[in-house]
């Protein structure tokens, strides 16, 4: 599956030092933010109009492994003092009185307070804020931001900010442009709450941007971008008036400091001006060694976090001119960073990277964990932590020494890190649980939950206890998950085998409403989720197919569309209209020849699976370029492409020979890849009646050599065996010793053990039951299961019926009947008042094709009953039916479904023709006598069944033969696959749709 890369993260919080402030035009600030998280198909232009309108652009641009931390890692904007005339500074004495002076101005009296006087300030503001000028009211706030106490002092400020914003409003001519910044940044540092504040100087600025200097523009747009108090439309406007201003004046006009700060701010707001940042980019490449080294990564940082990626010439500058060895940890992460976000930097920059990690040793024992963090994400991110380990490993194991200095954001991003540069460290991901599950459900937000599930899943760390508390959390975040969590939460569960139905049956619907928001990996993910738990939710996937023909299959690649097709297959759900358009999109518009092979093959399976009918000119695309691609093919994709054809009862000729001769090539060659992805190729050869000597022996000797998977793990599984078995048995004397030493093996580790599980009375049959589980049995084919009810002596003869050899008159006729039963069963569910179980069937809801099954069965007994004949096929089980009495005496045995290689679900068997067949007869003959007298009922039974019975049909005819001992039981079947099969070669070229009720094809599937 594709992978999953974090989105980004809010941060509400803006560091800046405390004792410093811009005044006399020097612009805003220089602060340093940390890594936005990254979307997981790309970057973030596309999201950001959608997160400014929803309120959440934060969460697009704020630095993501900062949140919730106000260290003072940041270097502030240079300060200077704000006199308003030319007016010499006086020192004053600490107890200088409140009232007015008449050689001491207001504008004197406010910047002349010392670092520990805030008091004094705040008591001459509370008292005189009304008596203020327009400039005084601004140098008071700027000055109540410039004491690290300043945001304490809200309510007793509360008078000045409303006479400030009352100025505003009234006289907004009286402020000057330097005034209105000071006051813009001075509120954004205090992190104060005046959301009208800012935008009555907003609305000034819109109106006198061009009065402002650019220092001036950068520090008011850094103010509207770390203060995010005012509305959404307000910011908006800002933005585009200052960018506006910057395009029209060039950017030679602004200094290196304001270049970084507007850059930085853009970022912030999401400023997705195409025209600004290329603007930007040029302005500022040629210009690299003028920036400090915070200022350089402000620059980059803000190109990096609106994902504009045609910045090359101020990158490709920075990567070469950059001093990476010198930059200090905070610089080099962001650098390093903002360099991995626009794919930019080469070979050498992230040599140097790595250097200077290396360099930087002992300083990651005490760096702020941010730092850390950053750096492994971004050589993860930039697929460069396998080119650098040891400068990789230096930072996991600093993370892993001080995991409980972490945020939970940083924790989150330093396993993605691990997860996605391949590194599958035990210990490292021990080390991130253990602390995760310490810390409390109030610091885990919605993508810490999905990421931290992404990553344990992405390299199979299964720990059960980090497992379950971030499920149990997502449970409790599901409604606002984003469509991208769910998918990626789904994705996470599925891939580490967790089939955790609450989950995935509450995740459906909010999916579903969120399915506007869907990109094509989202769709994917979901439904291959859905499908390989096993969690099966019909109008899910049809909703989401349905979505995709909406949006248009043209916009989905076919390796998008062939994993929805499998999905729908793996899970038994049939949209005919979704699958059809899908096949028109190939052949009408893409071309075959266009797809890669594991596509076609994923494609085929899936609509021969589904919709169970042979599209001819869908097939003979798929023959011709599997002949013509064989030899790149897995051994999977081979035998998904010949399974196709056998499930509607057709096969080429010229691709069954060429696959089988490669198949053969390939198990003499690399046996071991080869061995477990035979048995489809061999059922495909079966089914055509194909006798391929060279892919018998070469299979033969590549199983025997592997051997037996109950005794090795990397053995050959008793289905395997089986398949080969029945396929090779019509040759069995041109393999001659071969064919022997099989037969020996299959009988020393499945027939024998299964003998001797068979009770020989009624009941007992629990540990046939464990036996078939043991050997993950659903069938034993088409000559084995005549074989072994005729050893355990359940059967007094058997016959494998083909319209090609001559067969026993009531043979015929059952076969006759059935396919009458079999056209009436299909139009009757096709009814409109059919009940709805039959209804789903009819349109193969169901994967397992168990409706094509009928079975005929006729009876006479000496002084009982007689059944001239009748014909059965597959029903659910009714309680109040007359043979529910007989269900406790013919007991289906439970067998095991494959949901995934470790996943096992249980297949329900018990509404087979063949035992609903017998379930009607016990019931017929035990009318008028119990189950004891069973044993005295003479007479004989005809069962013919259109598909050779499954292995619980088996035993529950060894059920029967052993309940009525005395009823001489004659067996007949066809294998259903095989009996009406036609070569591909031999239908017309124009040929279209082989229908439902075409009387030269049988359709049935595997019971």
């Amino acid at each position: 599956m594709q992978t999953f890369y974090p989105p980004l993260k809010k941060r509400a919080d803006i560091d800046e030092a405390a004792d410093q402030s811009p005044a006399n035009g020097q612009e805003g600030s220089n602060v340093q933010e940390g890594l936005p998280r990254r979307g997981h198909s790309g970057l973030v232009i596309q999201a950001a109009a959608k997160a400014a309108a929803s309120g959440s652009a934060a969460s697009y641009c704020a630095p993501g492994l900062w949140l919730g931390h106000r260290q003072p890692q940041t270097q502030a904007p240079t300060q200077q003092k704000a006199p308003t005339r030319p007016t010499g500074h006086r020192s004053r004495s600490s107890s200088h009185p409140v009232g007015d002076s008449l050689d001491v101005t207001f504008q004197e009296r406010l910047t002349s307070f010392g670092a520990d006087q805030l008091p004094e300030l705040v008591e001459l503001i509370e008292a005189k804020h009304s008596q203020f000028s327009p400039v005084s009211l601004c140098t008071a706030i700027h000055r109540v931001a410039a004491f690290q106490q300043g945001s304490k002092q809200y309510q007793r400020c509360q008078g000045l900010l409303m006479t400030l914003e009352s100025q505003l409003r009234e006289r907004p001519s009286r402020f000057r442009a330097q005034s209105i910044a000071n006051a813009c940044w001075a509120v954004a540092k205090l992190h104060w709450n005046a959301q009208s504040l800012m935008e009555a100087m907003i609305r000034i600025t819109e109106q006198r941007v061009d009065q402002f200097k650019p220092q001036e523009l950068s520090l008011f747009l850094w103010g509207i971008a770390s203060s995010r108090t005012a509305p959404k439309d307000a910011e908006a406007t800002a933005a585009a008036a200052i960018s506006s201003e910057f395009l029209q004046r060039g950017s030679a006009k602004f200094d290196a400091q304001s270049t970084a700060t507007l850059a930085y701010s853009a970022g912030v707001l999401l400023v997705t001006n195409e025209a600004f940042w290329s603007a930007m980019d040029a302005g500022s490449a040629d210009r690299v060694s003028e920036f400090s080294d915070r200022q350089l990564a402000n620059l980059v940082w803000g190109f990096a976090t609106v994902a504009y990626t045609d910045c090359t010439a101020v990158f490709t500058r920075v990567a070469k001119e950059a001093p990476i060895a010198k930059l200090a940890p905070i610089d080099l992460s962001l650098v390093a960073w903002s360099m991995a976000k626009v794919a930019q930097g080469g070979q050498e920059f992230y040599d140097e990277v790595a250097d200077a990690v290396c360099c930087k040793r002992d300083a990651w024992k005490i760096s702020d964990t941010r730092n850390i963090a950053t750096l492994l994400y971004s050589l993860a991110l930039a697929e460069q932590a396998a080119a650098h380990e040891g400068a990789f490993r230096i930072l996991a194991e600093a993370a892993c020494k001080r995991p409980g200095e972490f945020s939970l954001q940083g924790l989150t991003n330093a396993v993605w890190a691990f997860a996605t540069a391949c590194y599958t460290d035990e210990r490292w991901f021990a080390v991130v649980a253990s602390e995760v599950l310490k810390r409390d459900h109030s610091e885990f937000e919605l993508l810490d939950v999905a990421n931290c599930l992404w990553a344990y899943a992405a390299v199979l760390h299964k720990d059960p206890h980090i497992i379950s508390r971030l499920t149990s959390l997502g449970k409790v975040m599901m409604t606002e998950f984003s469509a991208q969590n769910l998918a990626i939460s789904a994705w996470a569960l599925a891939s580490l085998e967790v089939r955790d139905h609450h989950f995935f049956e509450r995740a459906a619907d909010p999916f579903v409403a969120r399915l506007p928001e869907c990109k094509s990996q989202e769709l994917n993910n979901m439904l291959w989720a859905y499908a390989t738990v096993g969690v099966r939710l019909p109008w899910l996937f049809i909703k989401v197919s349905n979505h995709a023909k909406a949006v248009g299959l043209a916009e989905f690649k076919m390796h998008e569309l062939s994993i929805m097709m499998w999905a729908h297959g793996t899970a038994g759900v049939c949209n005919h209209d979704f699958f059809d358009d899908v096949v028109e999109e190939v052949l009408g518009s893409r071309g075959i020849d266009s797809c890669a092979p594991r596509e076609v093959a994923n494609a085929a399976w899936a609509y021969s699976t589904i919709i169970g009918r042979c599209h001819w000119p869908w097939m003979q695309a798929v023959a011709e370029y599997s002949i013509q691609h064989i030899c790149e093919f897995d051994m999977q994709g081979i035998g998904n492409v010949l399974w196709s054809f056998t499930n509607v009862a057709t096969f080429s000729e010229r691709l069954l020979d060429t696959a089988c001769r490669e198949t053969a090539r390939r198990a003499r060659e690399d046996p071991a890849s080869a061995s477990q992805n035979i048995a489809q190729v061999l059922s495909a050869a079966q089914a055509a009646g194909l006798l391929h000597i060279e892919l018998f022996q070469a299979a033969i000797e590549a199983f025997l050599r592997q051997g037996f998977a109950g005794s090795d793990p990397q053995g050959i599984g008793a289905r395997e065996l089986l398949i080969l078995g029945n396929a090779a048995k019509p040759a069995s004397r041109e393999l001659g010793d071969l064919w022997t030493r099989l037969c020996q093996f299959l009988d020393l580790h499945i027939f024998h053990s299964l003998h001797q599980a068979v009770p020989c009375g009624n009941g007992g049959w629990s540990s046939m039951e464990s036996r078939i589980s043991e050997l993950d049995l659903d069938h034993l084919g088409v000559w084995f299961t005549a074989q072994f009810l005729e050893d355990v002596k359940a059967v007094s003869s058997t016959e494998v019926y083909s319209p090609s050899c001559s067969a026993s008159a009531w043979v015929k006729e059952a076969a006759a009947a059935c396919a009458v039963e079999r056209e009436r069963a299909i139009r009757a569910g096709m009814a409109e008042a059919a009940p709805l179980e039959q209804q789903k069937l009819v349109r193969q809801l169901d994967k397992v094709n168990k409706r094509e099954i009928v079975a005929f069965v006729r009876y006479t007994t000496r002084a009982g009953p007689n059944e001239p004949g009748r014909a059965f096929s597959w029903q659910l089980e009714s309680k109040t039916s007359p043979s529910a009495m007989a269900s406790d005496l013919l007991r289906p045995m439970i067998t095991k479904s494959r949901v995934a290689p470790n996943m096992l679900g249980e297949h329900d068997r018990s509404g087979h023709a063949e035992r609903c067949a017998l379930l009607q007869v016990t019931a017929d003959l035990l009318q008028e006598t119990d189950s004891e007298g069973a044993s005295r009922i003479e007479g004989q039974i005809f069962l013919y069944v259109t598909h050779f019975p499954c292995i619980s049909c088996a035993c529950v005819i060894a059920q029967f033969s052993r309940l009525f001992p005395r009823l001489s039981f004659h067996l007949a079947y066809a294998d259903g696959r095989s009996i009406h099969a036609q070569s591909l070669e031999a239908r017309p070229k124009d040929a279209g749709w082989l229908g439902f009720f075409d009387s030269q094809v049988d359709f049935s599937g595997k019971q």
